[in-house]
């Protein structure tokens, strides 16, 4: 894979460990595919269509549900995207010290950071069958869980359209849903 930097400065050396760091999230994240079912039911009856702030996500200090841009198109001023199609998805993850990382990944991968940065930072889920980060509300702790939509009603549900590649569970006011959404790109204008 190659992950692309995008800034105003030269990045040097900074850049080669930076791909280095992309290089070990992408392998050690890159079954994850897509959000928690415990974000579902906190978001339960809303969506993020935008393709400016595709990535649901909860504002813990403000009590409701957001809509994101990814964090690595704004990585302390590098916008980071993948190119090439043998790993062509964006990922990121967080460590114990809340530092961003930033990958490529084969599989398609959509995520809310306050399960990765706020609830589980430094967690990884590597197993194809368990890929989903999520948290266990009752127990109190992060876990990884097999993909909500691939057994919805005894369904597995997949995104087989190139142009809707990433399989999205979310909760609606009355059942859960499962959907395909785009490949989120960065927009080329400065709408973030």
């Amino acid at each position: 894979f190659r992950l692309k930097h995008q800034t105003g400065r030269v990045r040097g050396r900074r850049s080669s460990v930076t791909m280095f760091r992309a290089s070990l999230i992408a392998l050690s994240i890159g079954f994850a595919s897509a959000n928690s079912m415990h974000l579902g039911k906190l978001c339960r009856g809303q969506t993020c269509d935008n393709p400016a702030f595709p990535i649901m996500d909860y504002a813990a200090g403000e009590n409701k549900c957001v809509c994101r841009a990814h964090p690595c198109w704004d990585d302390n001023g590098a916008a980071h995207s993948c190119v090439g199609e043998d790993a062509p998805f964006l990922t990121f993850s967080y460590d114990k010290d809340l530092k961003l990382s930033c990958g490529c990944s084969s599989l398609p991968f959509y995520a809310s950071t306050y399960i990765v940065k706020d609830l589980c930072p430094g967690h990884y889920c590597e197993s194809r069958d368990h890929s989903v980060l999520d948290y266990d509300e009752a127990e109190g702790k992060c876990i990884c869980r097999v993909h909500p939509c691939h057994d919805m009603d005894g369904m597995k549900h997949e995104c087989n359209d190139p142009k809707f590649p990433i399989l999205r569970y979310r909760e609606d006011e009355s059942k859960p849903i499962c959907e395909c959404a785009a490949k989120m790109e960065r927009p080329v204008s400065d709408e973030l």
